[in-house]
């Protein structure tokens, strides 16, 4: 099976043994022939790591120490076994040829060239991944879906935030089941969906002067920042599965929330002046009651918004936007004589105050932004630390036989 270069790397742990839940397949072997039972986990794609245990009895385990720290128990008379291998995806290139050339393979090596591996609405990939070599096959979901069954529509970017993420264009599916690209922004603990963004030069345009309440899509299907709308029922669908509400001032120059202005408030903490009842954004008609802004949620300039009171207002032929930030530092150090009014999402009114510090409001070509956001409902904590012990530690090369 292997030819006249060294391979792989196998590291064993003398007198330990994984736990039965992991079992996969079990073999008879020659005695003590750890090259034999590495074959046959290099032929089981679930293999992660094996053991060989009195001697003869190989054993494969769907898992692997390094992702779960537990797996181990000690037992005289068994050795567990992992393995790495270089360039993966050529040296399996190369054992596949192999089968087709008519060498004896009980089994092709490429993963997803094998049935039954995914469960149904997954769909296999290969997996080149120097960080966890062991693994060589991954089950996804199609297009806008998400879950262990993939059977949970992706409505937002929010259905990205426990695998891996990269800020750009992402898939998603809307309520008429129709999947569509949107705009991603990623932080840490949140998932921004771009649901508008328009720049100054385009700011009488109808579709920038109405409330969201309006169905006015432009350029959805082709993110232009200097102007974009989702239609309505995307962005509601968007909104459905969000938490967070933000505006930025030209993001699109810098991909970056500390190179632009910004503000991120709460959608449960916007209420109306009457009655103290949670405003639907889409369908405000009105000003919502003063909302704080937290620590790192805002800024204009060199501004912190820490602590300031943040209006939002929408009427009809007045979009969303921030109205008027009051009631901190802000206000001292900058404009005063009103002129902090309309900072975020319209174009209504701004003076040369103003456009001295605000990015929105600079140029005819700066933009303004509004994004929905989920907030990640629970912090996966980074796997534990090695902690097998008691046993010692060998490494082979495999060379060719």
């Amino acid at each position: 099976m292997f030819n006249s270069q060294p391979q792989f790397t196998i590291k064993a742990v003398r007198r330990k043994a994984f736990d039965n839940f992991c079992l996969v397949e079990t073999f008879k072997i020659k005695s003590g022939n750890i090259a034999d039972c590495l074959e046959h986990c290099l032929e089981n794609c679930r293999c992660q790591s094996f053991q060989i245990c009195g001697n003869t009895k190989c054993q494969l385990c769907s898992s692997h120490k390094k992702e779960n720290s537990s797996l181990l128990d000690d037992k005289d008379g068994c050795i567990y076994a992992t393995y790495e291998m270089r360039d993966l995806t050529e040296t399996f290139q190369k054992l596949d040829e192999q089968c087709l050339a008519g060498i004896s393979c009980p089994m092709k090596y490429n993963c997803c060239q094998q049935s039954g591996l995914c469960p149904k609405n997954q769909t296999c990939k290969p997996i080149d991944s120097q960080e966890q070599p062991w693994k060589r096959f991954s089950c996804e979901c199609p297009d806008g879906y998400h879950g262990n069954n993939c059977d949970e529509p992706i409505m937002s970017c929010g259905g990205y935030l426990n695998g891996p993420r990269k800020s750009g264009m992402h898939k998603v599916m809307d309520s008429e089941k129709t999947v569509y690209e949107v705009y991603c922004h990623f932080e840490s603990d949140v998932a921004w969906t771009l649901v508008q963004s328009y720049s100054f030069a385009n700011g009488s345009l109808d579709q920038f002067k109405e409330s969201l309440s309006e169905d006015r899509p432009i350029s959805e299907h082709v993110l232009t920042w200097s102007g974009y709308r989702l239609s309505k029922a995307r962005m509601e669908s968007i909104k459905s599965s969000s938490n967070f509400l933000q505006f930025t001032c030209d993001y699109e120059k810098h991909i970056d929330l500390n190179q632009s202005d910004f503000v991120q408030l709460e959608l449960q903490n916007l209420k109306t002046t009457v009655g103290g009842n949670i405003v639907d954004v889409l369908e405000l008609s009105g000003y919502t009651s003063y909302v704080v802004v937290r620590n790192g949620r805002g800024k204009v300039g060199e501004y912190d918004l820490r602590d300031c009171q943040i209006q939002l207002v929408q009427w009809t032929q007045w979009p969303l936007h921030v109205y008027r930030i009051y009631g901190c530092i802000f206000n001292v150090l900058f404009c005063t004589d009103n002129n902090y009014y309309h900072l975020f999402g319209s174009y209504y009114s701004h003076s040369a105050c103003v456009q001295k510090v605000h990015r929105c409001v600079q140029n005819a070509n700066s933009t303004t932004q509004l994004w929905f956001g989920m907030s990640k409902a629970s912090t996966t904590q980074p796997p534990p630390g090695d902690t097998t012990s008691g046993g010692s530690v060998e490494a082979w090369e495999m060379p060719g036989g």
